[in-house]
């Protein structure tokens, strides 16, 4: 009776997300089936379908905060109509603006606009002067950590049903089926019992409905922890000023988190603050003395820009630095707050650092190119501006310069670098600046990362036998009596016939050169099939190794270990 009275209650969930939210539905199942299809691709998917699972996942937010827009506002279903059609709209129009492909720029953009969006459904149906918004995000991350607890639940009972058959009914369940199961739990059955549990416009909410466990954790766990951690940090901040050895990068991380976790502990005892006594004072100290460590954080970054110049990561510890500033400042200078402010303004500062002029992107690459201009003028490298080459630039600066030109490489693009030409790579810097890529730093080992560029096409005319094999599959067989086994630790793969090693072979063999030619200029490097290619033969065999991609170490001996390949191997017998 139980079993059924808790499948009527989900189905019922069900049925009422999906009458309230048709489109988010819509676009979770489009989202859970476009994944299962790469999943069952077992190779790399196209560049289309991994574009289609990502604006069909950025569906979800974006046509559920619409919905809730419409609730606020009326419940004419003409103009219910009318907002689904601009969702549709904006949701095609960014799938072909800003997802026409995918890099580091689109990639970013994708997930700083899901985290938009995810904000306006927080605080559209309150926004602006409604009151117990509070109260009404406590409700909806109730329900969000509801939903993940069933939700794991269902996965770890679903994933053992699968074991089950697969270990006691000899019915082979693929690796790949538990993944899908994840998918399926979390974008159909966790998405949906989500959706059930939002409140609607006309529930209300006061502080009496605080729930008491949440107020527990609040007031007599976190709060005394954050006060702790406050303590330590000024203890930190005054010996960091008493000795003048800053720590590279940990500032910023230390006060970071430590301020938005405290945001998010004021925010939700606001309803509280004045019947709590803990929760009065932490509030009113906190929102003052955390100001002097926000400073201090900015001081520590702009040491940072300073040698090194903007990027992306460092853009955005300084632009949420800002936002979390002006929040604190709005907390200790308006005696009532509209704390709908704090997700608003929070998606504002997400959407500034992404589609604007003076975005993430944009001043970042001002700044790295402003470096890389300073750093041609002082070494006498620019001349009516063209790149003359200077053999004799220290080390110190052409570290420099080749850590500017592997950032192009690797998020900007290399066509945003000023003064070089169109076709310059770094593989080119002897040729256009005098001399090679130097590795910015001193690393005990250097991390490598060399693939063919996909799609290529493959030569197999000469061959009988074609296979691939990776590292993560270590031993195929087939049909033909061959078999195929790599060994991680020896990096050696050993071709048998019929039990009988008839083939072996070290693929360090077919990076060493490439890695002497190109060394880890980048973490993503493409380069020509015959540059990660083997032709070889015994008196058993005649093979040709083809290295699809391959990422690994080097230490100061120049020792190659290899973490992960996937190759071609083509191959006939001998007669």
């Amino acid at each position: 009776m139980r079993i059924s009275n808790l499948t009527l209650k989900v189905t019922k969930a069900f049925e009422k997300s999906i009458r309230r939210f048709p489109l988010t539905f819509l676009s979770a199942f489009a989202t859970c089936l476009t994944i299962i299809i790469m999943i069952e691709q077992k190779r790399e998917p196209s560049l289309t379908l991994q574009r289609l699972a990502m604006i069909f996942a950025l569906s979800i937010p974006i046509t559920l905060s619409f919905k809730l827009l419409w609730e606020r506002r009326s419940k004419d279903l003409k103009q219910l109509l009318l907002y689904y059609l601009t969702s549709i709209i904006l949701i095609i129009g960014y799938y072909f603006i800003f997802l026409n492909k995918l890099d580091y720029i689109s990639t970013s953009r994708f997930v700083g606009t899901n985290l938009i969006f995810y904000l306006v459904f927080l605080f559209v149906p309150y926004f602006l002067s409604r009151e117990n918004f509070e109260m009404y995000s406590i409700k909806i991350f109730t329900g969000f950590f509801i939903t993940a607890i069933y939700t794991a639940v269902l996965f770890l009972g679903l994933s053992a049903i699968l074991f089950t058959i697969d270990s006691l009914l000899g019915i082979k369940v693929e690796s790949e089926t538990y993944i899908e199961t994840w998918f399926i739990c979390l974008l159909i059955f966790a998405v949906n019992y989500f959706l059930s549990l939002v409140p609607k416009k006309e529930d209300t909410f006061t502080k009496f409905d605080f729930p008491r466990a949440f107020n527990i954790l609040l007031n007599y766990i976190v709060i005394p922890l954050l006060s702790a951690y406050t303590v330590i940090l000024y203890i930190y901040f005054f010996k960091i000023i008493v000795t003048q050895n800053w720590p590279k990068g940990l500032v910023s991380h230390l006060v970071l988190w430590y301020s938005f976790i405290t945001i998010l502990v004021i925010f939700f005892v606001y309803p509280i603050n004045k019947d709590v006594p803990i929760a009065y004072y932490f509030t009113k100290i906190i929102t003052k003395i955390i100001i002097p460590l926000i400073i201090m954080m900015f001081f520590s970054m702009g040491i940072r820009i300073n040698a090194y110049g903007v990027t992306e990561p460092r853009y955005y510890v300084i632009i949420a630095g800002i936002w979390i500033l002006f929040v604190f400042i709005y907390w200790n200078i308006n005696k009532q707050p509209k704390n709908t402010l704090i997700p608003f303004t929070l998606a504002l500062t997400i959407f500034i650092s992404l589609f604007t002029p003076i975005s993430s992107f944009s001043i970042s690459r001002y700044s790295q190119n402003k470096r890389f201009e300073n750093l041609l003028i002082k070494n006498n490298m620019l001349k009516d501006g063209k790149i003359q080459k200077n053999p004799n630039v220290s080390i110190d600066d052409q570290r420099k310069i080749s850590s500017i030109i592997s950032y192009f490489e690797t998020r900007q693009g290399i066509d945003k670098l000023k003064y070089v030409p169109k076709d310059f790579n770094s593989s080119k810097m002897k040729d256009v600046l005098g001399f090679n890529f130097e590795t910015p730093y001193y690393p005990k080992e250097q991390y490598f990362y060399f693939r063919i560029a996909p799609n290529s096409l493959i030569d197999i005319k000469g061959y009988e036998y074609f296979i691939q094999l990776n590292s993560y599959n270590q031993e195929v067989q087939n049909s033909k009596d061959f078999s195929f086994k790599y060994y991680n630790s020896k990096s050696e793969l050993v071709i048998f016939k019929k039990d009988k090693e008839v083939y072996r072979k070290n693929i360090k063999e077919i990076i060493q050169n490439a890695y002497k030619k190109y060394g880890s200029i980048k973490p993503d490097m493409e380069l020509k099939i015959e540059e990660l290619s083997l032709n070889d033969e015994n008196e058993n065999i005649r093979v040709r190794i083809i290295l699809n991609n391959v990422s690994g170490r080097i230490d100061d001996s120049e020792n190659i270990s290899i973490d992960g390949c996937d190759f071609f191997i083509m191959f006939n017998e001998k007669q």
